[in-house]
C-alpha cells in the first residue's frame, strides 16, 4: 500500500465541543484551509470592479486559476502558522 501524505488543512476552522456526546452533529464544518482560501477570495473580489474582472463573461479557466491562487495563499498561511 502506498504511503500517501495528506495535505495539512489546518484542522477545523471553528472547532467546538459537542455538548451532547453520542449525538451526530454533521461534522466539524469547514477546514482552516477552506476558511483562509474563502477570505482571500472575498478580499480579492472586494477589490475588483465588475467591469474589469468578475463579470458574467469571465471564463471557467480564469476562475479555476484564481481558485488555485486562493488555495496556494491558504497553504502558505498554514505553513507559516506551523512555524509560529
Amino acid at each position: 500500500m502506498e504511503n500517501i501524505k495528506k495535505k495539512n488543512d489546518g484542522g477545523p476552522a471553528f472547532p467546538w465541543c459537542n455538548p451532547n456526546p453520542g449525538v451526530a452533529t454533521g461534522g466539524d464544518g469547514m477546514t482552516l484551509r477552506d476558511y483562509f482560501a474563502a477570505m482571500a477570495m472575498a478580499g480579492d473580489w472586494a477589490s475588483q470592479f465588475e467591469q474589469d474582472y468578475f463579470s458574467n463573461e469571465v471564463t471557467y479557466p480564469i476562475l479555476k486559476r484564481r481558485a488555485k491562487t486562493y488555495y496556494r495563499m491558504a497553504d502558505a498561511m498554514i505553513k507559516v502558522r506551523e512555524k509560529i
